[in-house]
């Protein structure tokens, strides 16, 4: 009988040393609650495979120059937001804002680099903006009962805003820069790509007073040394022929005309410390440059009308915080003599109600983010623009364009080089009787270079 028993002991144990050494991957019902027993499991020698070894890093490819490298990005943009037919006391729908919708293909964009040399290359970029080419139009609802202008660009907006030979000469750190090349004056045309920014346009307000996305033809040098980037340019300048009330200076970026004119040139200058792309930086930028000579009709204005702008820059990553702003500040040379010459101009020229001129302008904004994620990213921002800071003889301040604006949103990269954006925004012009409205974006797209 005793043998029997510890027989039965001795096949119940192995049973359950058996039932042990099954694969966990039988679902729920093979966890239990009831308290461990502890059997001695059999040694399980482990059999010898063939080694195996991780590879943590590419073989070397020795490329053959010159070779291509090209990289894509592009969003589409839905907007809803308020506006207002009229701001005409005498229009029974005086001020009374109602909502807008739209679709917007923003913009496109392929960036090429040719590698000439392991220190000399040539770079482009060709964006396709809007989704098409022609004539633009746009609905002003200031202009008496709401009125419809039409803006002419040159080639319509497929634009090539880049394009520039770029030689490194490794022992001195210097990097010469001869072509069509982004001018390092504003965060919008600094970060320009859209996973150096979260929110929907790198820029609210740069539009009311500088060109956005402001690139421009000559040559510059830049110096390296330590932490510190110094940069020098000799660039195409502008052409007051079209500054206007809306966007201060930004309307003589010369986009007009097959040619651009370059009588009169503009020297850009920049002091860096750690890098504005890469949000480890600060910097401090100056640019002046005289537009009279590079009018078409020069003896409308026979002054110096020098465009002078400073900018105090800042984007810094501490930790997943994030801070970046820019405070720019602007000056027009004989801005009411520059008015005058304008109001004649006839044609498409023509300025119409938007000839006034501030001789100052202001621009400031701050951004706060926080990165709960890798992907995703959240942030405030407030910006506030005003091209009438200060006027010269005749000309009016006009309140419309003290702008302000506060903003709140977020960057989901939710696939790999796929990311969408969403941005909630009021804004408050300082026109008393007007109220303050609103802009709900949401933005889709992608960049094929967050990877890289």
């Amino acid at each position: 009988m005793k043998s029997l028993i510890a027989l039965s002991i001795c096949m119940s144990s192995t049973a359950f040393a058996q039932e042990a050494t099954k694969p966990a991957d039988v679902g729920v019902t093979s966890m239990t609650t009831a308290a461990p027993i502890e059997v001695a499991a059999p040694e399980i020698q482990p059999e010898i495979q063939p080694e195996t070894q991780m590879v943590t890093t590419a073989p070397k490819v020795q490329r053959e120059y010159p070779y291509i490298s090209l990289v894509s990005y592009g969003y589409f943009v839905f907007g809803q937001g308020e506006t207002f037919k009229t701001n005409t006391k005498t229009d029974p729908n005086y001020n009374k804002p109602y909502v807008k919708r739209s679709i917007d293909l923003a913009a496109i964009a392929f960036e090429g680099s040719y590698i000439l040399t392991d220190s000399s290359l040539i770079e482009f970029e060709v964006e396709v903006e809007h989704g098409g080419t022609g004539t633009a139009m746009e609905f002003d609802p200031f202009e008496e009962f709401g009125e419809f202008e039409t803006e002419v660009e040159k080639g319509g907006e497929v634009v090539l805003p880049e394009f520039v030979y770029m030689k490194n000469f490794k022992q001195t750190n210097t990097l010469l820069k001869i072509g069509k090349f982004p001018i390092f004056m504003t965060l919008g045309t600094i970060l320009e790509k859209p996973r150096r920014y979260p929110t929907v346009f790198a820029s609210g307000v740069e539009a009311y007073m500088l060109p956005p996305e402001w690139n421009e033809t000559g040559v510059q040098v830049e110096q390296k040394y330590w932490e510190l980037t110094g940069r020098l340019g000799l660039v195409s300048g502008l052409n007051s022929e079209f500054f206007r009330s809306y966007s201060w200076v930004g309307g003589g970026y010369q986009r007009q005309f097959e040619t651009i004119n370059a009588d009169d040139m503009a020297t850009v200058v920049s002091l860096e410390y750690g890098s504005l792309k890469k949000g480890t930086g600060v910097a401090l930028a100056y640019y002046t440059g005289n537009t009279t000579d590079n009018r078409w009709k020069k003896d409308k204005l026979t002054v110096d009308s020098n465009v002078e702008i400073w900018s105090l820059l800042l984007n810094y990553k501490f930790g997943r915080f994030g801070v970046s702003g820019e405070a720019i500040t602007g000056t027009l040379q004989n801005s009411s003599e520059v008015v005058k010459a304008n109001a004649t101009l006839g044609g498409l020229a023509k300025p119409k109600s938007f000839v006034a001129l501030g001789s100052k302008a202001v621009l400031q904004s701050l951004q706060v983010s926080y990165d709960f994620t890798d992907d995703f990213v959240f942030y405030l921002k407030t910006e506030h623009v005003d091209s009438f800071a200060d006027v010269e003889g005749s000309v009016q301040k006009l309140p419309r364009y003290d702008v302000s604006k506060r903003s709140s949103g977020f960057m989901w990269n939710y696939d790999k080089g796929a990311f969408m954006k969403a941005q909630y925004t009021l804004t408050k012009t300082g026109l008393d009787d007007l109220p303050e409205t609103y802009q709900a974006d949401l933005a889709f797209g992608f960049d094929i270079a967050k990877f890289n």
